[in-house]
């Protein structure tokens, strides 16, 4: 299949220094890009992520972000539950659309148009002081941070909690219905995974093992709507905490006793099958979380085909290990219309790393099944050679992909955005490539 989409992301402070044409001129001319979306609510982190300085920013030379905010203007009445999206308190950006600044820009030359809903929805902060009831527990009754960084005083929402999921769909809502996009794109961070390495880079080809199953233990969620609905479901909540509360004890060495058998069972051939099989009520959680993010993709994806049909509900799976989260592939995506694979191995600058990158498009299209656009991510950062994107395109290519999406245009050299054309027509991505034209080689 040909990689009909090229997509690229930008966040609102690129347009407000860059230029929105200026910003979209470089996409288009250097790497070919026809589908153009707004990272319209933005998760706290520095950027650009993977440099200390932007490579191309006239005005600054990083930025930090406010903690998810929304880069559009929330319609009034959009929002009756009780939560409601916070905007930019910042002079440079507040007041102004910037998805429509976006979408109005693309679509004068042709592009396609989306908005994701990245990793968080609500400020930390605001959410710890004014919904300490909507907050991720552990098994001991602590919140849950993005991340596992409790020392940051992160915090998630649970995805079970009905005032969470009202705004999701509220969020959706307002987006299709009131700004021209094709696609609403997800990038939320599920269930707490826990302490373990769970990000974009690396290990994504790897065996979960029985460590890191273990260590969703830390996670969540353990909270009382999530009780409430287990017990409703008919599972053994006690015995569920019970389990969970040992386990999280002995894989954080936090007591003797547990510390010990941890390290019995390290130094032993100890597989993840026998520690599903020995905690059955842990496992049943496991499986709980599962059938909750299948629920809730179901009623995003719902809301978004009511209210406009035809806009596609994209999810963009940011972990490596999603499956510690409660995502799964399989029967998740039955409720998605694509899915943007946001692997960035290709970060590792080796072909080792595109290796993983490949493992990972595999495993996305054979749970999408082959008639939803698969788009794999293309990180076009520093890292990434252009010899290693071009390769990673292959991979596209290899694994039956119908896109790319550029991660992110803030961080991207002009050679790395010239290497995405190159190895575009290097790999005969597109329908162009396959038809016999004089002034080519015969």
């Amino acid at each position: 299949m040909p990689l009909d989409e090229v997509a690229a992301s930008l966040y609102a402070w690129d347009l407000a220094d860059e230029g929105v044409e200026h910003c979209l001129d470089n996409l288009e001319a250097l790497a070919g890009v026809n589908s153009a979306y707004l990272v319209g609510m933005m998760h706290k982190e520095k950027r650009p992520l993977h440099a200390r300085f932007y490579p191309h920013n006239p005005i600054r030379k990083y930025y930090t972000p406010e903690d998810s905010r929304a880069y559009w203007i929330p319609k009034d009445g959009a929002y009756p539950g009780r939560i409601k999206p916070l905007t930019s308190d910042r002079e440079f950006l507040a007041g102004t659309d910037w998805l429509d600044t976006l979408t109005d820009a693309a679509r004068k030359r042709g592009m396609r148009t989306g908005c994701e809903i990245s990793h968080t929805i609500i400020d930390a902060n605001v959410a710890r002081t004014e919904y300490p009831d909507i907050l991720q527990r552990d098994p001991f009754g602590n919140v849950v941070g993005t991340f596992e960084a409790i020392e940051a005083q992160r915090a998630l929402p649970c995805l079970n909690n009905t005032d969470v999921r009202e705004y999701l769909v509220n969020l959706a809502t307002d987006l299709v219905t009131n700004h021209d996009v094709d696609f609403i794109q997800s990038c939320l961070v599920m269930f707490g995974s826990g302490y373990s390495r769970n990000n974009t880079v690396g290990r994504s080809a790897l065996s979960v093992g029985w460590t890191a199953l273990a260590a969703t233990a830390t996670g969540g969620c353990f909270c009382s709507v999530c009780e409430s609905k287990a017990r409703a479901a008919g599972l053994d909540w006690d015995a569920i905490l019970a389990e969970a509360r040992h386990i999280a004890i002995m894989i954080t060495g936090r007591d003797l006793e547990e510390a010990h058998e941890a390290q019995l069972l390290r130094e032993s051939n100890y597989s993840e099958a026998e520690f599903l099989l020995e905690h059955e009520h842990f496992a049943s959680w496991l499986l709980f979380r599962r059938h909750s993010i299948d629920e809730l993709f179901e009623t995003i994806g719902s809301a978004i085909h009511t209210a406009r049909p035809g806009v596609e509900f994209r999810y963009n799976t940011y972990m490596a290990q999603p499956e510690l989260s409660g995502l799964n592939f399989k029967s998740a995506f039955a409720f998605v219309d694509s899915v943007r694979e946001s692997d960035y191995s290709d970060q590792l600058g080796t072909p080792e790393g595109v290796a993983v990158k490949r493992a990972k498009l595999m495993k996305a299209r054979r749970a999408l099944g082959y008639d939803k656009p698969l788009i794999a991510a293309l990180g076009v950062r520093p890292n990434a050679t252009p010899e290693i994107l071009r390769a990673s395109i292959k991979a596209a290519v290899d694994s039956g992909c119908d896109g790319l999406s550029l991660g992110h245009y803030d961080g991207a050299t002009m050679e790395r955005l010239r290497a995405v054309r190159d190895g575009m027509r290097e790999w005969e991505a597109t329908e162009a490539d396959w038809q016999h034209t004089p002034d080519r080689e015969s």
